[in-house]
């Protein structure tokens, strides 16, 4: 898929994405689509390029709309380990204090149970 395919399939998968109630399974699975379409335009474009740094932006953004904070992570890091301009090295810092936000709020709601089993002999 080229360049403008992707551009054009994107700003659908935007649209489509925002339609949908917030935080729901639906738009979760619509903005991974929009990550996925967003890191596919980023690796067709340079990261000094305009193009190239929305792309980034995009993807990292909507991994995080997507309920996909660990992807968004991996994104981010990737992405800041490029040449970026210092602006847009920052913005994406700041989605990725978002995403260490989100996983110490997941791992506050979690409570661990014990289990008890016994093994047996074979």
């Amino acid at each position: 898929m080229n360049l403008a395919e992707l551009n054009l399939r994107v700003t659908d998968a935007i649209t489509h994405a925002e339609s949908l109630p917030k935080d729901s399974p639906e738009s979760w699975t619509a903005f991974r689509e929009v990550s996925l379409l967003e890191e596919q335009i980023a690796r067709l474009t340079p990261s000094d390029d305009l193009e190239g740094e929305i792309a980034r932006l995009g993807a990292v953004a909507a991994a995080l709309s997507a309920n996909e904070p660990l992807r968004a992570v991996r994104l981010g890091e990737t992405y800041l380990a490029e040449a970026l301009a210092d602006d847009i090295k920052s913005k994406l810092k700041l989605m990725l204090a978002d995403v260490d936000a989100a996983l110490t709020a997941l791992a506050e709601d979690l409570t661990v149970q014990p289990v008890k089993f016994t093994l047996d002999a074979a």
